[in-house]
């Protein structure tokens, strides 16, 4: 699904995985049992963060108003394909990623199922408390002639919890099947681009949400909670490269491959 083509291009050059900022985050302990929660000992500590992401634009700033003008041109020329497909992601579980890996992730993998989000707990921690830190109001609260198409949220706008979890979920999920990679990190960043979309963050949001994302997924990827996971899911993960019959899903139809959203 390509609800934000350019946008797309934009979060995948924002910083990989072997980018500075964070690299000491992950404070590991021991490998766990199989049946135990997979991430336990593992901690990210939300203060060497708040480097990576920055501060958002200022208000009235050059910055500030082109994010705006985003959110005003998408209200004008989304459509209701699209919203759609921006409801697709509203739900945060491994399941969002099932048509890009090409097959049912909860019954064909249910420990990874279960025990991936143990991981992107961490990374919602985070997220949450640099929220809190920097307290940037949602767009539409700032500017009430905004209508958005996703439900309203109370919470703070920068970074985006959609787009920090779908971004970080992508690319975990990379380094379990390499093999489904580009779909995955598309997946991941069609997540966030729903957001700015349906007007409930602006566009720098899940940019800053980008740059969380991978840094805090390098830092999961070198633990040794990470590694024993890995070894606990390895005999799923065949399973999930098992391709339909007809083939993969094509994830960027045709009727939004044209959508240009993410720009004025």
């Amino acid at each position: 699904m390509r609800l934000l083509p350019a946008l797309t291009s934009l979060l995948l050059a924002a910083v990989p995985l072997g980018a500075t900022g964070a690299a000491t985050a992950a404070e590991a302990g021991t490998a766990i049992p199989a049946l135990a929660n997979p991430a336990a000992g593992l901690h990210l500590r939300a203060e060497r963060y708040q480097a990576v992401i920055g501060r958002p634009p200022a208000p009235g700033s050059p910055e500030a108003l082109a994010d705006l003008e985003i959110l005003r041109r998408n209200e004008r020329t989304r459509t209701p394909a699209g919203v759609l497909q921006s409801w697709g992601f509203l739900t945060r579980t491994p399941g969002a990623f099932s048509a890009a890996i090409g097959a049912d992730v909860f019954k064909t993998a249910p420990t990874l199922a279960a025990g991936l989000p143990t991981f992107l707990a961490l990374v919602d921690r985070v997220k949450d408390q640099l929220k809190d830190t920097v307290a940037r109001p949602r767009p539409f609260l700032s500017h009430p002639e905004l209508r958005p198409c996703l439900p309203l949220e109370s919470g703070f706008s920068y970074p985006s919890g959609h787009a920090t979890w779908f971004a970080a979920a992508g690319l975990l999920l990379a380094d379990l099947l390499p093999q489904r990679r580009e779909r995955l990190l598309e997946t991941g960043l069609q997540g966030g681009a729903a957001r700015p979309y349906c007007g409930v963050h602006y566009p720098s949001d899940v940019a800053a949400s980008r740059k969380l994302a991978a840094a805090a997924a390098r830092d999961i990827l070198s633990s040794p909670q990470w590694q024993e996971f890995r070894r606990q899911v390895e005999p799923e993960l065949g399973k999930l490269l098992v391709v339909p019959p007809a083939g993969l899903p094509d994830l960027n139809p045709a009727a939004d491959s044209a959508r240009r959203s993410d720009r004025p």
